[in-house]
C-alpha cells in the first residue's frame, strides 16, 4: 500500500531535486574567484561556447534519430518527429527522476497514446535502451583500459568510482546478454534467488513480483530478438550511438577551449568525460546533481588551473543538465499539451 499519493510523491521528488540543485549551485559559485571574472570575460572563447551548444543539440537530435530507426524497425507510424518527441521526453525524465527511472516507462505510455501496440511500445524502448546500454559500456571500457595508467598514477580515488561504474554497466549489461541467451535459465535462476530470499521476512514481498519479474525477462527476450533480425537497422544505431557519445563526451574541451586553455588534446579531455560520465552513473540522485559537480573537480583539478575550475564546473552544469533540462522540458510540455488535446478529440494528428 502506498503511503504518499501520486501528487505528494511528484512534489516531495521536485523539492528534493529543487534543493540538490540550490545546495550544488552554492558549492559551486562559492569556488567561483569572483575577482578575475572582468578579465575572464575579456579572454574567453566564444566560438567554444556556441560549439558546446551546437553539439548538445545535435547529441538530442541523434537521439530522436535513433528511437526513429527503432521505430521504424519494429512498428512503422506516420506520426510526424516521434522519435524526436519519445527522446526530449525521456532526457527530460532522466534529469528529474532517481536512476532516470522515470524515463522508460514516460516513453512507454507516450507510445501507447500514439497508438503504437504495448508490446511494440516495450519493445522500442528495450532496444533503444540495450543499444545505449552496450555502447557506452564497451565506449567507456576501451578508454578505460587505453588510459588505465594515468588513471591509476594520476587519480587513484577517481579510479575507484570509474571502476565501480562500468562494473555496474556490465553487471547490467551482462543480465541482458544471460537473457538473450536464455531466457529460461534466466527465470529459473532468479526463481531460486527468490525462493531463497524469501525465507526472511525482509525480502517476502518479492513473492508477489515473481510474475511481474518472469513477464520482463519475456518482453525483454522477445523484443531484442525481433530486433536483431533487422541487421541494418541494428548497426545504423549502434553507429549513431557511437557518434552521439563521441558528441556528448566533446562538451569538456568546449569548456576547455572556451576558457582559452589549449595545452590538454581533444582526445585526452573525451577520455576524462566519459570517466566523469561513468563515475557517476550509479549515483541515485535525479540528472546525477551533485555528483557531476564533485567528481567533475576531483577528475579535472590537474587539468583546469585552480581559479578557473570553478567556472569550468559551472559550464559543464549548464551544458549537460540545465540547457538540456529546460529545451527538453518545453520540449515536453509542449507532447504532453498535444497529447491531451488529442485524448480529448479521441485522435491523433499524425502532424502533432
Amino acid at each position: 500500500m502506498n503511503i504518499l499519493t501520486k501528487k505528494q510523491r511528484d512534489i516531495l521528488q521536485y523539492t528534493f531535486l529543487l534543493f540538490l540543485i540550490i545546495l550544488t549551485a552554492y558549492i559551486v559559485i562559492s569556488t567561483l574567484d569572483i575577482k578575475i571574472l572582468p578579465q575572464l570575460i575579456k579572454i574567453i572563447n566564444y566560438k567554444y561556447i556556441i560549439l558546446g551548444f551546437i553539439l548538445i543539440l545535435m547529441y538530442i537530435i541523434l537521439e530522436g534519430y535513433i528511437i526513429k530507426i527503432i521505430i521504424d524497425s519494429i512498428q512503422k507510424t506516420k506520426i510526424k518527429y516521434l522519435g524526436m518527441k519519445l527522446a526530449t521526453m525521456g532526457l527530460y525524465y532522466n534529469l528529474v527522476t532517481p536512476l532516470a527511472s522515470g524515463s522508460q516507462p514516460i516513453q512507454i505510455y507516450a507510445l501507447t497514446k500514439y497508438k503504437i501496440p504495448m508490446s511494440k511500445a516495450i519493445a522500442i524502448i528495450v532496444n533503444k535502451t540495450v543499444i545505449f546500454q552496450s555502447v557506452v559500456t564497451i565506449y567507456c571500457s576501451m578508454l578505460l583500459i587505453g588510459n588505465y595508467e594515468y588513471l591509476s598514477g594520476e587519480m587513484h580515488s577517481v579510479i575507484i568510482l570509474v571502476a565501480t561504474g562500468v562494473t555496474v554497466n556490465i553487471v547490467s549489461l551482462g543480465f541482458g546478454f544471460f537473457i538473450i541467451y536464455s531466457p529460461t535459465k534466466t527465470k529459473a535462476m532468479i526463481n531460486m534467488i527468490l525462493n531463497f530470499l524469501k525465507r526472511f521476512k525482509f525480502f517476502r514481498k518479492l513473492e508477489n513480483k515473481r510474475d511481474n519479474i518472469n513477464k520482463f525477462i519475456d518482453e525483454y527476450y522477445e523484443s531484442v530478438m525481433f530486433f536483431m533480425k533487422d541487421k541494418k537497422s541494428l548497426i545504423k544505431s549502434l553507429i549513431f550511438t557511437v557518434i552521439q557519445l563521441t558528441l556528448y563526451f566533446s562538451i569538456a574541451y568546449c569548456i576547455y577551449r572556451a576558457l582559452s586553455l589549449n595545452k590538454e588534446s581533444y582526445e585526452h579531455l573525451l577520455s576524462l568525460q566519459a570517466f566523469l560520465y561513468m563515475a557517476v552513473s550509479p549515483v541515485p540522485t535525479p540528472g546525477n546533481v551533485g555528483a557531476n559537480e564533485i567528481v567533475f573537480f576531483k577528475i579535472f583539478k590537474n587539468i583546469f588551473p585552480k581559479e578557473l575550475i570553478g567556472y569550468g564546473v559551472f559550464l559543464y552544469g549548464i551544458f549537460i543538465y540545465y540547457f538540456i533540462l529546460i529545451f527538453c522540458g518545453i520540449c515536453t510540455i509542449i507532447s504532453h499539451y498535444r497529447l491531451k488535446k488529442c485524448k480529448i478529440k479521441g485522435t491523433i494528428n499524425v502532424k502533432s
